[in-house]
């Protein structure tokens, strides 16, 4: 299943849902000793737009935390300027020391932090981050989003899509759902093999993944299930149809065999 994790997870976890507060520079979780540390730290923000300084920037924030090791936002934005440079050890030791030094007061930077330990296969580290941030800040729907992203390699589909069920609920408050939401729905149902309650999911956010290898096995999977099962003629041939595109492509292995015994 480690596989799951490469093909499927990274694509929900680079599309986070919205942290554009705390990227306004406006806020602060920890109060820095020095007044010129918070000045270069709202400085590092207006680099965000400019990735040919990137490594100065991050240059400048290590400075930073070197003069004031207490002050965890800088931390944290020297972990995502790294992250952006796609030096992603560094800053995933850069977001441990941040989401420390915070005290269980910064939800942005548990979930950073999961998301590295994830792209590293750490799935139990990334499981842990959810879960405090869930414990600490159970109206933010994230936390419930990513218990059910790790599920997916864990295997308890259950927990997940009960978590997802969280999740969408809270997200409903503050507006649309997102298409990831729904296609993990699509996808833990899929895994679960209830392929008749995972195709109006899959189908739901066709359009948007159409293109993508991992979502379009999956969708011919169930699309081959559901027909077979129900001797349904049009979507046997959309499952064919479907399964064509990526019968040469490099999809999750579990996934393959199940493709392969029902195509030939």
């Amino acid at each position: 299943m480690k596989k799951l994790l490469t093909i499927f997870i990274l694509i929900f976890s680079v599309k986070t849902f919205s942290q554009d507060f705390y990227f306004s520079g406006k806020m602060n979780y920890c109060t820095p000793e020095h007044a010129d540390s918070k000045k270069g730290f709202e400085t590092a923000f207006l680099g965000l737009k400019y990735p040919q300084y990137y490594g100065g920037v991050t240059a400048l924030l290590l400075k930073i935390v070197e003069k004031d090791p207490k002050y965890c936002d800088a931390y944290f934005m020297a972990g995502y300027f790294f992250r952006l440079q796609e030096m992603h050890k560094e800053a995933l030791t850069l977001y441990y020391v941040a989401d420390s030094l915070a005290q269980n007061k910064a939800s942005i930077f548990k979930q950073n932090l999961a998301i590295e330990f994830m792209k590293f296969g750490k799935v139990d580290k990334a499981r842990q981050k959810y879960e405090e941030m869930i414990k600490y800040f159970p109206e933010n729907p994230e936390g419930y989003y990513g218990i059910g992203n790790t599920s997916i390699v864990m295997g308890d589909y259950d927990n997940g899509l009960k978590n997802l069920k969280q999740a969408e609920n809270l997200y409903n408050t503050s507006g649309k759902v997102k298409d990831d939401l729904i296609y993990m729905y699509g996808m833990l149902y899929t895994l679960k093999e209830n392929y008749d309650v995972a195709l109006p999911y899959l189908e739901d956010v066709y359009p948007t993944y159409k293109k993508d290898d991992g979502y379009l096995s999956l969708y011919a999977l169930a699309l081959i299930k559901v027909g077979k099962s129900k001797n349904d003629e049009k979507l046997i041939k959309k499952a064919q149809k479907t399964y064509d595109k990526v019968k040469d492509k490099v999809i999750v292995p579990e996934i393959r065999k199940k493709l392969n015994s029902e195509f030939g």
